[in-house]
């Protein structure tokens, strides 16, 4: 068969030992210093006799055959002996020696394994009634009779053959392209280095001599040719003294050092040339990668026969082959090494390095150092990073590498792409930069843009530019393969798995290969899924309007460059930065800032006024991304009407929209802390496999071949290649398990660190209240300025008349095909007093509207608009003259805010305590309006329509009296109370960020339980550049570090809480304040998106933080948070990694749940695998000890079910109902960690050792023991056939099944662990599977195993019935390895005492009784780097 010729192929090179162990001697004396008798063994083989007669054979062995058969020269009798040669001529025909009869077979009563040569000699002499003296030994041909033994020619290769010379002949000719190309670029590039050396020797020289002040900062400068020609000039003529030095300078560029630009952000340019010979050379060493790959793809090959008729064709033996795969392997592995090491800069170092405005492609180069998302104050692992930094820097490994191509413009001017930002080579600077437009500083510089620019000048401008489409690059799939399996864990895990491929391992090496892939492809569709989102979002293009050549025409907005001047359409999205020239326009800005209200912008003006995008001039900018509500066209004669328009100031990634999509492309590195312990884990586990390497080496043959193998073996057991598989399935499991709570997430690894959240911050439009404004009711005024006011009413019919009028009546709400359009906040306003907007019924009126009646058979009743003031940002405030044809009465109506029309009431009509009113609904989270009403007579009487038409906006509003107040108002999510009490409870501090109020804030914390009712509120705001403080109870001014110095609680206990707005926060930013009140801080107002992202970043200073929004202002602080969780399915959703279109913070507390379930899960199976490895390291080592090795079976059993099995199992476990008041541990080396698996470690260890000293004081055991001299050491897969084996097996699994149980526990942040049916399942299948193996006795299951099993003859000796199964025979002089009954019952309980003691050890000495006292102790003496937060 195959496999027999497969396994023959393994015999040659397995156990060439003799008598292992090393401290004793198997079989020499029993417990009682006896001397062990020797023991029987049967059908052993006798060695041919040869003779120069055959005549002289003994009778027993004539050469002779029954009748039709004839004696061939092996010493059978066979029909034909054709091509059967003389074995007694070994080959050599000079040898006159032939064959008496073979197969004969003896049994040896007393066989001594160390002079079994000789002994089976004689037996063989004796049964064949000869003397043995009267045979020769080999070699001795003076004799008339030999025993046949020829000398043993090991295959070998001269490495001359022609594979061999085909094999130096590549990897000469690789050396050899490596080493011209080396010299040839340093000949091609010595004039280039040269000339950059003077020029950085001049450059040093002037900088010495100027004063740091009179130095230009030159951003990402670059060398020109000429500048360089001109100083080498300069040097050569002057004979400068710098020719006799060196000169460290090698980039042909400078960098920034200014203290304003972080370092993280220089870049370094360089300019690559292709050559040819550099092609050549690049494809030779992506050849070479591919042909380690087919060299070591043949060698397994031919181990199995696939390459020949049979295994090992072409390697000739296993020696032959198994060391050369060994050779093979070591310098695959370097040569892969090298190739991931440089895997950013290879392809530029097989190009010339030159000038990079003349090359096809730069080198860009930027310092980028990582942050530590979570860090624990460990002195150690501080210091483990400062030794891992100079590392990575040394070798270069900080440094951001990207290559890209130059091109064109339709001028000729260079430029290449990086980052989304388009770079082009200036010829006046020399060098590559960023390409600006400056269109003015002033508003009349701004407006002599009104007629927008040419065809040809917009053509030029794009070339410079780029389009206005912010590119997201998105790698094919192949690409993204490439890309994920391109770091050194995957090298790793490939060079283990072809060990296990080579070394008859084949089926597991499978198991875990599909499992690491699908990892690896789960990480490779959610990163493309997550860059096409991206890239939707990014590349949005729409048709626009544009003013080019004085004309307007339709063009693509990609097509847009600063300068142009665009129509702004209604309903549309603005398509880049702009400032409006004419008209005004509506725009719901909550994409960036996140107010509910929509902003009024207008033209600016045509004056000499400095214009400050995101200054005074921000009432006058539209931000790309921004949505149009509403547009108003100029009524000016001198302006074209009908149109609105503005002019374009900033396209593509310049725009507000491009820096915020640049932000959510290339954010900063992050790390968690586990991240910084795994890797010392790892590095530990390394170490550990690295001694067992070696133990491993003398062990099995001190230092034989075979042994290098199971070194490797047992190095990919302690650090398996499934860890780091391990920590994705189980997040694609959790993530799964989000799915069907309807939460996305984009980024696996995030989930883990969502279980680690102690700050959570939320916006609060839209995500702890209703989207938008509700309409809350009015409050009529007083009928006297001291009297009380109205109550709040919701019913328009049950308002005071005049009241409902002018709420129903004072806006500029349209229809447009039965949708009603304008400010939002007008039309919730409108649908709430249930009039009805007609058609107006005269040319003379604007609107008509019917007024609701109480019951539905009274006629209708109309009011006409007849003049309107449309609302004014500057005036903050609208108004409209109303007829009642019913009395004929004109009333004009003033609405805006409560300030404004407090101004312009009139003085008389203004209540006393109207501030306190207007404040009191403001503190209970109102947005407030307020109303004004004068009746300015009878139509036709009083007034007439020429006058009302004629009155300028002064004087129609002039004289009014307040009416009442309109109250808005954000309502909470029915279910954010009970969110906000469940996180709080969960140990999780709770923050507002909004950018509304302060006290419509303040309002909304207290109403859902963010700031508790007996707690003081001191709210911070900036006033004449000065950071102010009140009380918001009672207004009075306090000194904040007084207020909190005066409560004697701690600091976490304290009962105030501060407010601050935006601008205040700006102000405690610079003075470097504001990280003494952050923890202080409830509620972040008026906060801008920058504000936002600033403020979660120094949150995630304290802890690691969450952040919860709906709209696009928080996609930047959605990003830049630890844990980002979008309640949205449009922008918001695509940077953050965790979105839903539940929009509840009950996910919130979903995701938290499920993520500290993740963690605790990652742990138990980083735990788990810990276990496996060193369990399985011991189980190997003490085989290796007795030169044993477990039957494939029990490796197929550990490997291919109860590690892979449990691995998924531990990933099942469903998280707590409730949150915690604590979290799971971050730390792979945290104390809990550590003793979770040290404690076991330690249990399992002495237990193993334990079992094999417990057999050594068994009778039954002593004088049978195991050694390899006396067993067929061709037969290496029954090498298990033994007691030790047995029982070292039989111990280890149990610890390998109940690892898994042991890491289930910890029902605080997952339920109990029998709810986890699919590991209880699979833990009871195990558990039977082996304890049957322990009890039973001999049967086939067990005897698949060779367990409690043996020969069918010993089986029946020992009085067990004939088997009726077919039993390969033992491997060993005993025959069989079964147990005493008496003695299976002990070592069954004996395994159960293990797994009892780790189970103790686990849920009952570390989770219950130290843990409790832990948390206990933290919470009353915290640690000194940890800060105690405030909930």
């Amino acid at each position: 068969m195959k496999l027999n010729k497969i396994l023959c192929g393994l015999s040659t090179f397995v156990l060439g030992v003799t008598a292992i162990p090393l401290f004793e001697t198997p079989n020499d004396y029993d417990r009682y210093g006896k001397q062990c008798p020797l023991l029987a063994r049967s059908d052993l083989a006798c060695p041919m006799i040869c003779v120069t007669n055959q005549n002289l054979c003994p009778t027993a062995l004539a050469a002779t055959c029954p009748s039709g058969l004839t004696f061939c020269g092996d010493g059978t009798c066979q029909e034909s002996c054709t091509d059967i040669a003389n074995a007694c001529q070994c080959g050599d025909d000079t040898i006159q020696y032939f064959p008496c009869a073979a197969g004969q077979l003896v049994n040896i009563t007393h066989f001594d394994p160390v002079n079994q040569v000789v002994q089976i000699q004689d037996t063989c002499a004796s049964n064949a009634n000869i003397s043995g003296a009267s045979i020769g030994a080999w070699g001795d041909f003076n004799t008339s009779s030999l025993w046949l033994s020829c000398p043993v020619v090991e295959p070998a290769f001269t490495f001359t053959e022609p594979m061999w010379i085909a094999v130096w002949a590549l990897m000469g000719a690789e050396a050899a392209i490596l080493a011209l190309w080396a010299i040839y670029k340093s000949l091609r590039e010595s004039k280039f280095h040269r000339a950059v050396s003077s020029h950085l020797k001049t450059a040093h020289s002037t900088t010495n001599s100027t004063t740091s002040q009179e130095q230009p900062i030159r951003v990402n400068s670059q060398i020109d040719e000429a500048e360089c020609k001109k100083d080498v000039a300069v040097v050569d003529s002057e004979k400068s003294s710098y020719n006799d030095e060196k000169t460290e300078g090698k980039y042909s560029n400078s960098t920034v050092e200014s203290d304003s630009i972080k370092e993280s952000e220089k870049l370094k340019f360089r300019g690559f040339l292709n050559d040819y010979f550099g092609m050549f050379g690049f494809a030779s060493c992506v050849i070479t990668t591919l042909l380690f790959f087919v060299f070591l793809g043949c060698l397994v090959g031919d181990y199995y026969g696939t390459l020949g008729a049979g295994a090992l064709v072409v390697f000739l033996s296993g020696d032959v082959s198994s060391k050369i795969f060994t050779a093979v392997w070591h310098i695959a592995a370097a040569w892969f090494c090298v190739m991931m090491f440089s895997k950013k800069t290879i392809r530029n170092y097989f190009r010339i390095e030159s000038y990079p405005h003349k090359c096809p492609y730069v080198q860009v180069e930027r310092k980028q150092d990582e942050l530590i998302f979570l860090a624990d104050g460990s002195k150690w692992i501080s210091k483990l990073r400062a030794i891992e930094g100079r590392v990575t820097k040394r070798l270069g490994l900080n440094i951001l590498v990207s290559t890209c191509p130059v091109k064109l413009t339709e001028n000729k001017l260079r430029y290449f792409e990086y980052q989304c930002m388009r770079y082009v080579y200036n010829t006046d600077k020399s060098r590559f930069e960023p390409y600006e437009f400056d269109l003015g500083s002033t508003n009349r510089k701004l407006q002599g843009w009104s007629n927008g620019v040419s065809t040809e000048e917009a053509r030029s401008r794009v070339a410079l530019l780029g389009a206005n489409v912010i590119k997201v690059d998105v790698p094919s799939l192949p690409v993204a393969i490439l890309q994920e399996f391109s770091s050194f864990l995957y090298l790793y895990q490939m060079m283990c798995m072809w060990v296990w491929y080579y070394f008859q391992y084949y089926q597991m090496g499978l198991v875990q290969t599909c499992i690491i892939l699908l990892a690896a492809f789960i990480r490779v569709f959610l990163r493309l899924r997550a860059e096409h989102r991206i890239k939707e979002m990014a590349e949005h293009v729409t048709d626009i309007t544009v003013l080019r050549d004085g004309q307007w025409t339709t063009a693509s907005s990609a097509d847009l460059i600063p300068g142009d001047v665009f129509e702004v359409k209604e309903n549309t999205l603005i398509p880049c930065d702009a400032v409006v020239l004419s008209g005004t326009v509506v725009v719901n800005e909550s994409s960036l800032t996140g107010e509910a209200m929509p902003v009024r912008k207008f033209a600016i003006a045509n004056d000499d006024n400095a214009y400050e995008m995101n200054g005074s001039g921000k009432s006058n900018t539209l931000f790309a991304g921004t949505i149009v509500q509403q547009t108003t066209p100029a009524v000016s004669a001198s302006e074209e009407k009908g149109r609105v328009y503005a002019l374009t100031l900033r396209t593509g990634i310049a725009s507000e929209k491009g820096m915020l999509i640049h932000k959510i492309l290339f954010p900063s590195p992050v790390s968690f802390i586990f991240n910084e312990h795994l890797k010392v884990a790892i590095c530990i586990l390394l170490v550990w496999g690295l001694v067992a390497f070696c133990l491993t080496l003398y062990l099995m043959g001190r230092g034989n071949i075979t042994s290098w193998y199971y070194g490797v073996f047992i190095i990919s057991e302690i650090f398996s290649p499934l860890l780091p598989a391990a920590f994705t399935i189980n997040q694609s499991v959790c993530a799964a398990r989000l799915r069907g709570k309807k939460i996305i997430c984009i980024d696996l690894p995030r989930i883990n660190l969502a279980g680690k959240v102690r700050i959570f911050c939320f916006d609060k439009t839209g995500t702890l209240t209703r989207e938008g404004l509700e309409f809350y009711g009015s409050v009529s005024a007083p009928s006297a300025v001291i009297g009380p006011f109205g109550h709040r009413e919701e019913d328009p019919l049950k308002m005071e008349p005049i009241l409902a009028m002018g709420i129903a009546t004072c806006h500029a709400v349209t229809k447009v095909k039965d949708q009603y359009i304008g400010n939002p906040v007008d039309i919730e306003s409108f649908n709430a007093m249930k009039w009805e907007l007609l058609e107006p019924t005269d040319a003379a009126y604007l609107d008509s509207l019917s007024v609701p009646s109480a019951t539905p058979t009274n006629e209708k009743r109309l009011v006409h608009v007849v003049r309107r003031f449309e609302f004014v940002h500057a005036r903050a405030s609208q108004s409209v003259a109303v007829l009642d044809p019913e009395t004929q009465h004109v009333h004009v109506f003033l609405k805006g805010s409560f300030e404004r029309v407090k101004y312009l009431s009139h003085p008389d009509s203004i209540p006393v305590d109207y501030d306190q009113q207007a404040a009191k609904y403001a503190q209970e989270g109102c947005y407030v309006l307020a109303l004004a009403h004068r009746d300015i007579g009878v139509l036709g009487q009083d007034v007439t329509m020429e006058q009302l038409k004629s009155m300028s906006r002064d004087e129609l509003e002039q004289d009014c009296s307040f009416a009442g107040f309109v109250l808005f108002r954000n309502m909470l999510k029915h279910d954010t109370t009970d969110a906000i009490a469940e996180l709080k409870g969960g140990d999780t501090r709770v923050v507002m960020i909004t950018g509304d109020t302060a006290l419509t804030g303040i309002f909304i914390a207290r109403q859902c339980g963010m700031i508790e009712p007996h707690q003081r509120i001191i709210l911070g705001d900036l006033v004449n550049g000065t950071v102010v403080w009140h009380d918001t109870e009672s207004g009075d001014q306090v000194d904040v570090d007084q207020v909190i110095d005066q409560d004697p609680r701690e600091e976490h206990e304290k009962r105030v809480e501060l407010a601050i707005t935006g601008r205040a926060f700006e102000a405690l930013i610079k003075e470097e304040r504001m990280r003494k009140y952050l923890l202080m801080t409830r509620v972040f107002s008026r906060m801008t998106p920058n504000d936002k992202v600033m403020c979660v970043q120094l949150h995630m200073e304290k802890g690691v933080t969450a952040m919860c929004g709906d709209g696009g202002n928080d996609c930047g602080a959605l990003r830049a948070a630890h844990v980002g969780m979008a309640l949205s399915e449009a922008e918001a959703s695509i940077v953050s990694p965790f979105s839903t279109s539940n929009r509840s913070i009950m996910q919130c507390v979903e995701l938290l749940k499920q993520g500290r379930s993740a963690l605790a899960t990652s742990f138990a199976n980083y735990r788990f695998m810990i276990l496996y490895g060193n369990v399985m390291s011991w189980w190997e080592l003490l085989q290796f000890y007795f030169s044993v090795i477990g039957p494939q079976p029990q490796w197929i059993t550990i490997d291919g079910f109860i590690t892979t099995l449990m691995t998924l199992a531990i990933t099942q476990a469903q998280p707590a109902q409730k949150l915690a008041s604590s979290r799971p541990t971050a730390k792979p080396l945290g104390p809990y960690t550590l003793a979770s698996l040290l404690g076991v470690i330690f249990v399992n260890f002495w237990f193993i050792v334990a079992s094999v000293v417990w057999l050594f004081q068994q009778d039954w055991f002593i004088c049978n023991e195991f050694d390899s001299s006396s067993i067929d050491t061709a037969k290496w897969w029954l090498i298990g056939d033994n007691y030790e084996a047995a029982m070292i097996t039989l111990v280890a699994i149990f610890q390998f099944f109940n690892s898994a149980a042991i890491v289930n526990f910890g029902s605080v942040f997952r339920r109990s662990w029998w709810r986890n049916y699919i590991l209880v399942f699979f833990y009871c299948c195990f558990f039977v599977h082996t304890s049957f193996l322990i009890l039973a006795d001999p049967n086939p299951y067990s005897c698949i195993f060779r367990i409690n099993c043996g020969t069918s003859s010993k089986l029946v000796e020992l009085g067990y019935p004939t088997p009726y199964w077919d039993i390969p025979d033992y491997n060993s002089p005993v025959g069989h390895n079964v147990f005493p009954k008496w003695f299976r019952w002990q070592l069954w309980g004996f395994v159960l005492a293990n797994c009892l003691i780790n189970i103790i050890w686990e849920r009952v000495i570390l989770l219950w009784i130290v843990r409790d006292r832990y948390i206990k102790k933290n919470k009353e003496n915290p640690k000194k780097n940890r800060a105690v937060f405030k909930l």
